[in-house]
C-alpha cells in the first residue's frame, strides 16, 4: 500500500481544502507547536477508523463554522488516494449546518470507496475497502503518536498477534493440546495394563502408588502455593490500601506544607508590590521629576547663557555711560576756553549776588569804575548776570542729566543671578539624583511586573494545591484532616506477615520443584520397566511415542517462537545499523519474559546491557523494530505498508536530524513523519531543509490570528520540496 495523496477539508484547524502529496519514500510534515501536526495525524486516524462513527461538530473547522449563515452548511471530509493492487480512494465525510446563532447539526458519516478495475472506476463500500487494505492490525503496527507509543511490545498481546500473523507457532497450539491429551490417555491405559503383567506388576504397583502420592503431594503443594499466593495477594492488597492511606497522609502533609510555603510567598510578594505608594512617591520620592532631567539641562544652559549675556550687556552699558559723561565734561571744558585758547574766567565769578549789587549800585566793584545805566559797563554787567543765570540753569540740567546717567542701571533686579545660582545648586549630586529618578521608576515598575507575574503563577499553584488537597480528602473518603494526619501503626505488622508468607511461598515452590523432580524420576523408572506381556509392551511403546510426540510439539512451539524472535531481532539490527551508522547504537535483543510478553533491550557487543539509553537511542531502537515488523508484513502478505509517525523524533538533536531523515528516505519504505524538527524560533531552517532528499511540507498558523478566538485559527499548507 502506497499513499499517494491526502486531502483534508474543514477538519478542525484545516479550513477549506488542504492537500498533501506523498512519494514512495519519506515525506516530512514540519510544523511548530500548535500549527496542526497532531490534527493532521488525528485526521488520518479518523479516516482509518471503521469501528466508530465520529460525526462530532467539534471536528468541524471553527473558522468555517463562524462564516456560515443560518441555514448554510458545509462538509468535513478526509480523503486518501492510494495504490493497493491498483488505484483506490477512500473518503470519509459528514455535513454540518448552522441552525441558530449558537448551534449546529451534523449528518451521519458517509464512507465512500472507489476502486480502479478493468471496466473503470467502481464505487465500493469505503469501510470494507479500508478494512481490506489497511486493517486495524496493520494500523496498530504502522501509526505511532509520540515517542512513548513506539515500543509496541509494551502491550503483552502484541507478541501473540505478531506470532499469529507472521509465524507458524499458532499452528502448534492445537497439536500441543491434542498430543498432551493423547499422552495422558496412553499413560493411564499403560498403567492399567501393567497391573496384569506378572513380571512387573509388583514394581508397577509400587511405582504407581509412589507416583500417586507424589502427584497428590504436587497437587497439595500447588494448592498450598495457590493459597499462599492468595494470602500474599491479600496482604499486598491490604498493604496497598493502608499504604495508599499512608501515602495519602504523607501527600496531604506535603501538600499542606507546600500550600503554606506558597501562601507565605504570595504574602511576601504582595507586601513587596505594595511597599511603594505611587501617589505619595510622586512628591516624597520626587517621581514627579522623572521627565525633568532634559528640562534641567536646558534650564542650566539657559541660566548660564542669561548670566553671560547680562555681563556682556552691563559691560557695554558701562562703557557707553562713561563715554557719554566724558563727552559732556570735555564739551564744557572746551566751551570755557577763549578764542585765543585762553580760558575765560569761570562763569560763576563774580557770583550772582555781587553782580546784582553792582548793577543796582551802578558801580563795577571789581575795578571800581562807575557803570551808569545804559553804559557799556552797565550792559556788560547785565549780560554777565544773564549769562550766569543761563550757566546756573544749564549746570543744574547737566548735573541732573549726569546724576541720571550715573544712576541709570540696565538690570534693576537680581533675577538672572538668582536663576543662575539655582541652576548651579541644581547641578552635581542634585542633577545626578534627578537623572536617576526615571531609572529608579523603570526598575521599580519592572520588578513589580515580575513580582506580579510571580504572584500570578504562585496563586495558580496555590489554587492547584488547594484542589489537590481537596482531591486527597475526597480520595480518602472525605476523612478529616486529623484522621489523615494519624500514622498507620499496623503497617509494620502487616509487612511482617507478608514477609513470612513470601518466605513460605519460596519454600513451597522449592518443595514443589523437588516433587516434580521426584515425579519425573518415578515416571522414568516406570517407563524403564520391561513387561513380559507383548500387549503391555505395545501399550508401553505407544505411551513412549505419544510422550515424545507431546514433548516434540512443545519444544517445536518454543523453538519456532525463538526463531521468529531471532529473525525479527536480526532484521531490526540491520535497520539499527543503517539508522545509526555514525553513532554508537549497540545491538537490539528481543527477549520473551515470563509473562509471555517481549522486552526490547539494547546491549553492548561485550554483553553489557545499556541500562539508560538516551532518548534518541531508544527512538531509533524502537523504530528499527517497527521497520523490521513492516518487512515481515511485506514478506508474509506480499504487501508493504506505510509507517506514519507524529512527533516521534523530539529527542533528536539538530546534528542528527538531517542524516537520520536522509537514511530513512533511502530505505525502500514509505514513511510519513510529522515533526517540529528544523524549526528555530518559529522559522524554518531552509539551509538544512535544502540538504534533505525527501519531500517536505511546512504547516503553520495563518498570521494575524486572535489568540483568544479559535475561529481565527487556520493551518496553512506549503509544499517546500
Amino acid at each position: 500500500m502506497i499513499i499517494k495523496e491526502i486531502s483534508i477539508r474543514n477538519f478542525r484547524s484545516y479550513y477549506g481544502e488542504n492537500k498533501f502529496e506523498f512519494s514512495d519514500g519519506l515525506t516530512l510534515i514540519i510544523g511548530d507547536n500548535g500549527d496542526g501536526k497532531t490534527t493532521f495525524f488525528e485526521a488520518l486516524q479518523w479516516l482509518f477508523n471503521t469501528a466508530t462513527e465520529n460525526n462530532s461538530i467539534h471536528n468541524a473547522s471553527e473558522m468555517r463554522k463562524s462564516k456560515l449563515e443560518i441555514g448554510e452548511s458545509d462538509e468535513v471530509a478526509v480523503r486518501m488516494v492510494f495504490d493497493h493492487d491498483g488505484g483506490k480512494i477512500v473518503e470519509k465525510s459528514f455535513t454540518f449546518e448552522r441552525i441558530s446563532d449558537s448551534s449546529f447539526k451534523t449528518s451521519s458519516i458517509t464512507f465512500r470507496g472507489y476502486e480502479e478495475t478493468s471496466s473503470g472506476r467502481e464505487v465500493v463500500n469505503g469501510k470494507k475497502l479500508m478494512d481490506r487494505c489497511f486493517d486495524a492490525f496493520i494500523q496498530r503496527f504502522s501509526m505511532f503518536k509520540g515517542e512513548s507509543t513506539l515500543n509496541v511490545f509494551q502491550n503483552a498481546a502484541a507478541l501473540k498477534e505478531l506470532v499469529d500473523k507472521f509465524s507458524g507457532v499458532k499452528d502448534f497450539d492445537k497439536l500441543v493440546d491434542l498430543s498432551d491429551e493423547m499422552e495422558k490417555k496412553s499413560e493411564k491405559a499403560y498403567n492399567k495394563e501393567c497391573t496384569s503383567d506378572k513380571k512387573i506388576a509388583s514394581q508397577a504397583y509400587t511405582l504407581n502408588e509412589q507416583m500417586k502420592r507424589v502427584s497428590e503431594d504436587i497437587l497439595n503443594k500447588k494448592k498450598e502455593i495457590s493459597e499462599k499466593k492468595l494470602s500474599v495477594s491479600l496482604f499486598s492488597s491490604k498493604l496497598e490500601e493502608l499504604e495508599q492511606n499512608q501515602e495519602t497522609t504523607e501527600r496531604f502533609n506535603e501538600v499542606s506544607e507546600r500550600l503554606k510555603t506558597l501562601k507565605d510567598k504570595s504574602l511576601k510578594l504582595r507586601a513587596n508590590i505594595s511597599m511603594v505608594n505611587k501617589n505619595t512617591a510622586l512628591l516624597d520620592k520626587l517621581w514627579i521629576l522623572c521627565a525633568f532631567s532634559p528640562i534641567l539641562t536646558d534650564f542650566k544652559k539657559k541660566c548660564s547663557e542669561f548670566s553671560k549675556e547680562k555681563r556682556r550687556q552691563e559691560k557695554a552699558f558701562l562703557e557707553e555711560n562713561a563715554k557719554e559723561v566724558g563727552k559732556k565734561e570735555a564739551l564744557e571744558e572746551v566751551r570755557g576756553m577763549l578764542s585765543e585758547n585762553v580760558a575765560e574766567l569761570p562763569w560763576y565769578l563774580p557770583n550772582q549776588e555781587t553782580m546784582e549789587e553792582m548793577i543796582h549800585d551802578h558801580v563795577c566793584k571789581v575795578c571800581g569804575s562807575p557803570a551808569p545805566e545804559g553804559s557799556s559797563a552797565y550792559e556788560f554787567m547785565v549780560n554777565k548776570l544773564n549769562e550766569y543765570k543761563k550757566h546756573i540753569e544749564a549746570k543744574l540740567k547737566f548735573d541732573e542729566r549726569k546724576v541720571s546717567v550715573e544712576k541709570k542701571q540696565l538690570f534693576t533686579s537680581g533675577y538672572i543671578e538668582e536663576l543662575h545660582h539655582i541652576g548651579i545648586r541644581m547641578g552635581g549630586d542634585v542633577e545626578a539624583q534627578i537623572a536617576r529618578i526615571s531609572t529608579d521608576i523603570f526598575d521599580r515598575l519592572g520588578i513589580e511586573d515580575r513580582w506580579r507575574e510571580d504572584l500570578k503563577k504562585n496563586e495558580e499553584k496555590e489554587q492547584d494545591t488547594e484542589d489537590e488537597k481537596a482531591r486527597l480528602l475526597i480520595q480518602a473518603g472525605n476523612l478529616s484532616e486529623e484522621l489523615l494526619q494519624k500514622s498507620f501503626l499496623d503497617i509494620k505488622g502487616m509487612f511482617e506477615q507478608k514477609g513470612r508468607a513470601e518466605t513460605r511461598l519460596v519454600e513451597l515452590e522449592r518443595d514443589l520443584q523437588d516433587l516434580k523432580t521426584q515425579d519425573a524420576d518415578l515416571h522414568q523408572k516406570f517407563n524403564e520397566l520391561n513387561p513380559q506381556s507383548s500387549q503391555v509392551k505395545v501399550y508401553r511403546d505407544v505411551h513412549r511415542v505419544l510422550e515424545e510426540i507431546s514433548k516434540a510439539f512443545k519444544k517445536a512451539k518454543k523453538e519456532n517462537l525463538r526463531r521468529f524472535l531471532a529473525a525479527l531481532e536480526e532484521c531490526a539490527n540491520e535497520y539499527l545499523e543503517k539508522l545509526s551508522a555514525r553513532d554508537f547504537h549497540g545491538e537490539i535483543r528481543l527477549r520473551q519474559t515470563v509473562e509471555d510478553s517481549t522486552e526490547i533491550k539494547l546491549y553492548s557487543s561485550n554483553g553489557t546491557e545499556i541500562k539508560n539509553p538516551s532518548g534518541s537511542q531508544e527512538t531509533v531502537m524502537y523504530m528499527s523494530v517497527l521497520f523490521a515488523i513492516s518487512d515481515f508484513t511485506d514478506q508474509k502478505r506480499d504487501e508493504n505498508y506505510p509507517l506514519i509517525f507524529d512527533a516521534a523524533t523530539s529527542s533528536f538533536g539538530d546534528s542528527k536530524e538531517e542524516e537520520f531523515y536522509n537514511v530513512i528516505d533511502k530505505i525502500k519504505k514509505q514513511c510519513i513523519i510529522v515533526t517540529k524538527d528544523f524549526i528555530t524560533k518559529g522559522q524554518l531552517r531552509l539551509n538544512e531543509v535544502d540538504k534533505l532528499t525527501c519531500g517536505v511540507y511546512r504547516i503553520r498558523k495563518a498570521d494575524n490570528f486572535d489568540s483568544h478566538n479559535m475561529a481565527t485559527i487556520r493551518t496553512i499548507v506549503d509544499k517546500i520540496k
